[in-house]
């Protein structure tokens, strides 16, 4: 089918964010179940992950997997949306010899160029993003908050239970666990972009060819990079779901970020890594499938503009 020549150019010239949120959209809704399991085994003791999906399913249903996705759904794939957006932009800003130049066929300035687009990524939309993941982790925690709070379990929709943390709170409280949701994005993004670029660099089959069929390599590398970025990250994820939990749960004298890290500390790795299997399984699905589809996304656009270039016809039409 062929769209107005217009539409056709307004769609090749934001191909990266149009790419990204549809490719945001897919790995979303695939992988928010395990990001549900991965909060709940964060904050309350389970015997492993199959103990944890079996109680999830008799106390809540199926549907209790899926707690608190439509919001998520909506925000992650705009603030993904965004985030390649930018990520993109700064790439393109500081590889501008006006400016500052980076050579992008190094793997010194792939990296370098990796890690720009992603902190400023991950700085800048922190702000915007806390309030989101907060509500979204209150919905995927509503049953145990309340058991800890000693009141009757009533669930809420995604929106409702937003409101109340804003009634019982104020602004202050979608913002629990602030400092720690910016270390995290910013560390988090950076070291994921600077992976992502680097390995795709190296991967690449004009450098250094292990025999991988090009087309697997974005799913390679987005799930690479989603596990190594978590892997880094993850003791902060799980302190701040704690710090979340607890602000939420109306708990009274509740531990600072640094006594919650200090006192999982005593009890081991193991206690700093806990959920991270779910996690790490995660990541390898759903951002092995968003970098696998927007690339497939982003060169089908490409190609089909290329194509219609060559069509005189298409332009006067």
């Amino acid at each position: 089918m062929q769209l107005p020549y217009e539409l056709e150019e307004w769609i090749y010239k934001h191909r990266t964010p149009i790419s990204a949120g549809s490719a945001s959209f897919i790995a979303t809704t695939l992988g928010f179940p395990l990001d549900s399991v991965k909060s709940r085994l964060q904050v309350s003791k389970y015997a492993g992950v199959v103990d944890c999906i079996q109680k999830t399913y008799r106390h809540e249903g199926f549907q209790g997997f899926f707690r608190g996705l439509t919001v998520p759904l909506l925000t992650i794939t705009l603030v993904r949306t965004v985030s390649f957006t930018i990520y993109s932009e700064t790439k393109k800003y500081f590889q501008d010899p006006s400016t500052i130049w980076l050579n992008p066929d190094t793997l010194q300035g792939k990296a370098t160029l990796g890690f720009l687009g992603g902190a400023t990524s991950g700085l800048l939309l922190s702000t915007g993003t806390c309030a989101f993941e907060l509500v979204k982790v209150r919905s995927q925690l509503e049953y145990l908050i309340s058991k800890k709070r000693g009141v009757p379990y009533e669930p809420q929709g995604t929106l409702s239970g937003g409101m109340l943390v804003y009634r019982e709170n104020g602004l202050r409280g979608l913002y629990f666990g602030y400092s720690l949701h910016t270390l995290r994005d910013t560390l988090g993004t950076s070291l994921y972009f600077t992976s992502y670029d680097s390995l795709r660099y190296l991967l690449d089959e004009d450098r250094f060819n292990p025999g991988i069929p090009k087309t697997l390599l974005p799913f390679i590398c987005g799930s690479t990079c989603g596990i190594a970025s978590w892997f880094i990250v993850y003791p902060i994820d799980l302190v701040k779901t704690r710090v979340q939990r607890d602000a939420l749960s109306g708990v009274q004298d509740r531990p600072s970020a640094l006594q919650i890290f200090r006192r999982l500390r005593r009890g081991g790795i193991a206690r700093l890594y806990k959920g991270l299997g779910v996690s790490a399984s995660r990541s390898a699905l759903i951002h092995g499938s968003l970098w696998f589809m927007l690339e497939s996304f982003r060169t089908s656009i490409e190609k089909r503009h290329a194509r219609l270039a060559k069509e005189p016809e298409v332009k006067s039409s």
